[in-house]
């Protein structure tokens, strides 16, 4: 195991003794690995990396119908009047 591979995984027991190695880890290398009795445990990964590791959120409906709309004065005023020209001979 390579020297930069031992700073980046953990034992709980390191983690639980000193958890600002572990964070200082993460922010030089991105993700540390923490482990439990020799089994993966835990990943702490450097805040700025998180959305990159998000899949893209879907629009939803609700979240449609959350965008701040703005006020509009002239949709609630009396729509204009068709102008008919009907003669008699016309409806025949």
């Amino acid at each position: 195991m390579t020297a930069e591979a031992l700073h980046r995984e953990y034992s709980a027991r390191e983690f639980n003794r000193d958890p600002s190695a572990v964070s200082r880890a993460a922010h030089k290398f991105g993700t540390v690995r923490i482990t439990h009795r020799g089994q993966p445990s835990l990943i702490v990964v450097d805040a700025a990396q998180y959305p990159d590791l998000m899949p893209p959120v879907a629009p939803t409906i609700l979240g449609s119908l959350s965008v701040d709309w703005k006020w509009d004065d002239a949709a609630l005023s009396e729509p204009p009047r068709a102008q008919l020209n009907l003669q008699v001979g016309d409806l025949a």
